[in-house]
């Protein structure tokens, strides 16, 4: 069924849309083919009701965000070539639009999907086309990411090279190597990593530079080196200077560790001076700079009272939508749901349909990263506009059978 409607896609693409005789949905409210998924949901339907909404689409911009969607579900189970044909066709929509701002933006979300489907050298050529510096590094640094999680550390350190902002590029390699699959780092030169590091002449990099050398060292196999890292650093924690400071290098330490699934005695220790340094700020943006990085552990952890506490140090729905979305919780998925269900009543209050439904697809990356169907189902349902609508519905379709 999707192959027929796939080959179907690829004609309707080529032809204009008045041409084709389709309708198109003018007020931008969901349509009967989403709506007659959600009744009874399937992968197959959820592709096929997702890519007929790219058929009967008008705008170009419309269709490139859908396709988009489409192939990053692809990617999920496991049709990666047909992934990277819908990306193509994804960027040939937003170069229809003859927009270069338009072009630009999609190229941040296809180059990265690129990188993922496994083609990083497609990645970083497309990346190459961004004119903005600043949004070019941060391209890059999310390919390098996918490259690193599949294991290819010459191919993420390739694309770091090319960063403008090379100190950034440094730590992002140190970040990136901590997350490595294990078997991908006999290679790394921990020697070269530590010198550099200690080249640095503020103490908080000094600090931070030396935690995420003793979890490559852990990762490596080398617990002695490990071991002897953490405790020169721990000698060093007196010289970060200020509140904020001390807090965020500790937060930032226990984040990395649990990241990096370090033995649950090196996470607790360092959670536990997170949570010394992180009860002394007073600033509402330090706290939830603080709470993005511990929330994450203290749900994984069964705590998810602590977690959901620090809510209340974002104002914004936008900004607590991200937060919620960035939490697992393997034990209490009926409370972290019920969170949910309140964020999506606030996100119904604010003004605009299509600005509630970005916030909305913010809080279904929480859901689909909890992989609990139900609430992904309700959110989807909650989508105000078709191509918002077509487009979460293809994210969920991995979820589905």
């Amino acid at each position: 069924m999707r192959k027929i409607l796939y080959s179907t896609l690829l004609t309707a693409l080529a032809t204009p849309v008045l041409a084709q005789g389709l309708s198109v949905t003018s007020e931008h409210r969901p349509n009967e083919h989403t709506i007659a998924c959600l009744e009874a949901p399937t992968r197959d339907c959820a592709f096929t009701a997702a890519l007929q909404t790219v058929i009967g689409e008008e705008f170009g911009i419309e269709r490139a965000k859908v396709l988009i969607g489409v192939a990053r579900a692809m990617i999920e189970t496991g049709q990666t070539d047909q992934a990277r044909q819908t990306l193509m066709m994804a960027l040939d929509e937003a170069r229809s639009v003859r927009l270069t701002l338009v072009t630009q933006e999609k190229i941040t979300e296809i180059s990265p999907l690129l990188a993922r489907a496994g083609d990083v050298a497609g990645a970083l050529a497309l990346a190459d086309e961004l004119q903005n510096d600043s949004i070019k590094d941060t391209v890059l640094t999310r390919i390098a990411e996918e490259a690193i999680t599949a294991g290819q550390v010459a191919d993420a350190r390739v694309t770091l090279s090319q960063l403008n902002n090379q100190a950034k590029a440094f730590w992002r390699e140190l970040t990136l190597l901590a997350r490595a699959p294990r078997q991908s780092l006999a290679t790394v030169d921990l020697a070269g990593l530590e010198a550099e590091v200690r080249g640095k002449t503020r103490p908080d990099q000094r600090y931070r530079g030396l935690i995420q050398v003793a979890i490559i060292a852990d990762r490596m196999g080398r617990p002695g080196e490990r071991n002897a890292y953490i405790a020169e650093a721990d000698e060093m924690f007196s010289g970060v200077v200020g509140i904020a400071s001390r807090a965020e290098v500790a937060s930032q330490r226990a984040r990395n560790m649990f990241d990096a699934g370090m033995d649950d005695a090196f996470v607790s220790a360092s959670y536990d001076l997170a949570l010394l340094h992180g009860s002394r700020l007073k600033n509402t943006t330090a706290q939830a700079n603080f709470a993005e990085q511990i929330g994450v552990i203290e749900a994984a952890r069964g705590d998810l009272d602590s977690a959901l506490g620090r809510l209340d140090f974002f104002i914004e729905v936008d900004a607590k939508a991200h937060y919620l979305a960035s939490l697992r919780s393997p034990t209490n998925q009926g409370i972290l749901a019920a969170q949910f269900r309140e964020a999506l009543n606030e996100i119904a209050e604010l003004q605009g349909a299509y600005e509630r439904d970005l916030v909305r697809l913010a809080l279904l990356e929480g859901a689909l990263g909890n992989a609990d169907l139900y609430l992904v189902r309700h959110i989807v349902e909650a989508m105000e506009d078709d191509d918002n609508q077509a487009l979460a519905l293809a994210l969920m379709a991995p979820l589905l059978d």
